[in-house]
């Protein structure tokens, strides 16, 4: 086994591991008092505040009357590595282009440690704001087209650890939680080209996707969603994704052709 693996627990350093500790807290339960933190993560105050006070100086974390919360150091982190990846890079203007065409909300997705996060939203006319997704949220790649889309795009050893790390937990009655029901969704999807959403993410919202393949493998995915009243039937079935696969056959393109020159 290769000792210098990330996950190996001898290679962690704890200080490190406190100080995110402390940064996840405060997003998921922000502001915190420096007492509230401790309680939460079993540890003296006088250790927390040694962290907070480098975080702090460091602009991840800011103090308030209420207490302890994550800095926008994160916000500006955040959109400079989103930049980072080719699908943004290429592929904003063709998202931009099927939301003007479609009416609804576009989104481009990646996946990073099994995990899916948008990392571009765009929205034509008559985008209906669900509330469901949000800019940079991760999920689960069961429970969205766009997830079931990356897993598709994977071997099953892939898949199953995905699926091992991260289980399949529902986020409605819809979300696929049954492993053999997933990978035979999965297998119908490879075979069709594009993934479909049923409600799975969002009562109300359905959605669909299609791959972004660059010459060198998986870009990511770019996905529609709308209201399920709008969004059904051959729209559904066969007009979304015709023009989601165009949209990504246009971001392949700029992709590969802005690699063969940078070679």
């Amino acid at each position: 086994m290769d000792e210098t693996r990330p996950d190996d627990d001898r290679d962690k350093i704890k200080s490190v591991d406190a100080s995110l500790d402390i940064v996840e807290v405060l997003t998921d339960e922000g502001p915190l008092t420096i007492t509230e933190l401790a309680e939460r993560l079993d540890r003296s105050q006088s250790n927390v505040l040694a962290h907070l006070r480098t975080l702090r100086d460091r602009g991840y974390v800011v103090e308030e009357s209420e207490g302890y919360r994550p800095g926008l150091r994160y916000y500006e982190i955040g959109n400079k590595t989103k930049q980072n990846y080719p699908l943004y890079e290429h592929g904003t203007g063709p998202a931009d282009d099927l939301a003007d065409e479609t009416g609804e909300y576009v989104w481009l997705m990646v996946q990073e440690q099994g995990r899916g996060y948008y990392i571009y939203k765009t929205g034509g006319d008559d985008a209906v704001e669900s509330g469901a997704y949000t800019m940079g949220s991760r999920w689960r790649l069961n429970s969205t087209a766009s997830g079931k889309m990356v897993l598709a795009s994977m071997d099953e050893t892939e898949v199953d650890a995905v699926l091992d790390r991260h289980g399949l937990e529902g986020i409605t009655p819809n979300t696929i939680t049954d492993r053999e029901t997933l990978k035979a969704e999965l297998e119908t999807i490879r075979e069709e080209g594009y993934a479909r959403d049923e409600e799975e993410s969002a009562i109300g919202i359905r959605g669909v996707a299609a791959p972004v393949r660059g010459f060198d493998g998986l870009l990511g995915t770019v996905s529609i969603s709308g209201p399920a009243s709008r969004i059904k039937g051959t729209y559904f079935e066969e007009t979304l994704p015709d023009k989601l696969k165009e949209t990504a056959d246009i971001i392949r393109i700029r992709y590969n052709g802005a690699a063969a020159v940078d070679r």
